[in-house]
């Protein structure tokens, strides 16, 4: 009976053990060290929410936070990115563990004086045939154009990695594209940004690491990626990943805008605080700042941080390209989707090809900038319609009425460093006009709008032809369309641009209904009806 009742107590004791609520540590602490164990003195290190210097010992501590899920050092540029599985290893688990410590692998020649940095917009994989083709079409190229970059080469998707519509969840392809986009596969390191795609729903039980809805909400894409905000520098630029997506209320995941969140704009003012002053500063984040800076207090916030240095936003969510520049001596790229249509075709709404952004940085300028379409040469950045042609198919016909006597050019990486010569039978003519940017979605079709792209989405596809909020995703602006009248309608055309950096890019192909077929030439994966329908 003794050792019955000794048993019971015990089992007792140890049921209690396990009820009782668990205890974590008060501190977060560690070292960051080389390989050969010698310390890094100055390293950021950081919860996402406090950012702390290594002392002369490379040692850090800072206090345990209930909200914080990693903590992470902000690589510098004079060492490697470590490397885990294929992906960028930066970070550690925030769990009941007595120190953090991290070891990191010095560059052999120092920090790099160039390198390319390749800008992933929305690869938005809704299905595993999605996944698919950025497997087979999408990482392929991406890896053979950082060959003909020759490096060193980095790249950061700018968010809507995955394609969660409603409450339907598709982020169990999160684990799957990130097998696509290992090192191995891409011959880069690859970041990543939270996109309004990439959250969680419905929302499941809240726990000890999530003390809020809101940040339970991207917990599943940190489990799979890492941080949600984060730093990394390279060379003289300090790139920062921040998500940048406020959800109105908690029933309604198609309800949201740009935002930050306090704690937010205090963790990138500490970030920044700890660089040297003339660094470039990179911000990705997946939705726009434009129309939302001076509405949304904290977005005016970040800006007026982003300011203080020589800075540039790289974004995303749009499907379409813009360069923007603001007054305060900010820029912002929208980068193109490397899905495009989401998939259902080659190309994005406003006419761009899927594909990614490429910068050639020097020092802290981006010395050369370019949009690669997949699967598509390096210059072919532009594309010649005639003015009174018929774009579309079975489900719609979209005639153009600018006249016979014009062409339309739709230059996708156009910025205002551009310039433009058209020839007409050899001999330079003029430049190409500028056309106003157009909302319109019935007849006259005579603005800005790339109808071939609309025509071959939308009327051979039948994707948008139905009324409804979906038709402003196959029919989007366009930013980038030219015009220009010919003197002699018959003559042979030929449109030179040249870019900020003074390549030259060259197009004399008038592009037509018949160039759909070259669309329609991919892999003949199951087409699964959108989740709006």
């Amino acid at each position: 009976m003794k050792k019955l009742f000794l048993v019971i107590v015990s089992v007792a004791i140890s049921l209690a053990a396990l009820a009782a609520p668990k205890v974590l540590p008060r501190e977060v602490k560690g070292s960051v060290t080389t390989v050969d164990g010698r310390p890094v003195v100055g390293a950021v290190v950081s919860d996402g929410y406090q950012v702390v210097t290594t002392d002369g010992e490379g040692k850090y501590c800072f206090p345990r936070l209930k909200e914080a899920y990693y903590v992470f050092v902000s690589i510098p540029s004079e060492y490697k990115i470590p490397i885990r599985q294929g992906q960028p290893c930066f970070y550690k688990k925030l769990e009941d563990r007595p120190e953090y410590n991290f070891c990191l692998e010095p560059l052999k020649n120092g920090p790099e004086k160039e390198f390319n940095l390749f800008l992933i917009g929305d690869p938005q994989c809704q299905w595993v045939w999605h996944v698919r083709r950025l497997s087979e079409e999408a990482i392929p190229d991406l890896k053979a154009y950082a060959r003909k970059c020759k490096g060193p080469d980095y790249a950061i998707t700018l968010g809507d990695i995955a394609y969660s519509e409603g409450f339907r969840n598709t982020n169990y392809l999160l684990s799957l594209i990130r097998n696509e986009m290992t090192v191995e596969k891409t011959g880069m390191p690859v970041f990543q940004t939270l996109g309004n795609h990439d959250f969680e729903y419905p929302l499941t039980a809240l726990d000890e690491g999530s003390p809020s809805i809101s940040l339970r909400r991207h917990r599943y894409f940190e489990d799979i990626f890492g941080p949600a905000n984060y730093s990394f520098n390279r060379g003289d630029v300090h790139i920062v990943s921040m998500h940048n997506v406020c959800f109105e209320s908690y029933g309604a995941p198609g309800k949201y805008h740009a935002d930050f969140s306090d704690a937010q704009v205090s963790w990138l003012q500490q970030d920044l605080a700890a660089i040297d002053k003339d660094k470039l500063v990179v911000l990705c984040v997946h939705i726009p700042f434009e129309g939302v800076y001076t509405k949304q207090a904290n977005v005016g916030r970040v800006m007026e941080l982003l300011a203080a240095h020589k800075s540039r936003i790289v974004s995303g969510h749009t499907h379409t390209i813009k360069h923007l520049h603001y007054p305060n001596g900010v820029s912002e790229m929208v980068a193109g989707a490397m899905c495009g249509c989401w998939w259902w075709s080659k190309n994005c709404a406003d006419g761009a090809p899927n594909g990614y952004s490429v910068w050639h940085i020097k020092g802290n300028e981006v010395v050369a900038d370019i949009y690669k379409g997949q699967n598509f040469p390096d210059d072919y950045q532009m594309r010649i319609y005639r003015g009174d042609d018929v774009f579309g198919g079975e489900y719609e016909q979209f005639p153009l009425q600018h006249g016979a006597g014009t062409i339309l050019v739709n230059v996708w990486n156009w910025d205002e460093g551009w310039r433009s010569e058209v020839y007409e039978n050899g001999k330079l003519c003029g430049n190409l006009e500028h056309l106003p940017v157009s909302t319109e979605f019935t007849a006259p079709y005579n603005g800005s709008k790339d109808w071939w792209a609309i025509g071959y989405n939308v009327g051979v596809l039948g994707r948008g032809h139905f009324k409804g909020s979906t038709r402003n995703n196959y029919c989007s602006k366009n930013y980038h369309m030219f015009k220009y009248t010919l003197k002699n309608p018959a003559s042979k055309v030929r449109v030179v641009v040249y870019d900020r950096s003074g390549r030259r890019f060259s197009c004399s192909k008038v592009t037509t209904t018949a160039d759909y077929d070259a669309l329609a030439k991919r892999p003949s994966y199951p087409v699964l009806p959108g989740w709006e329908e």
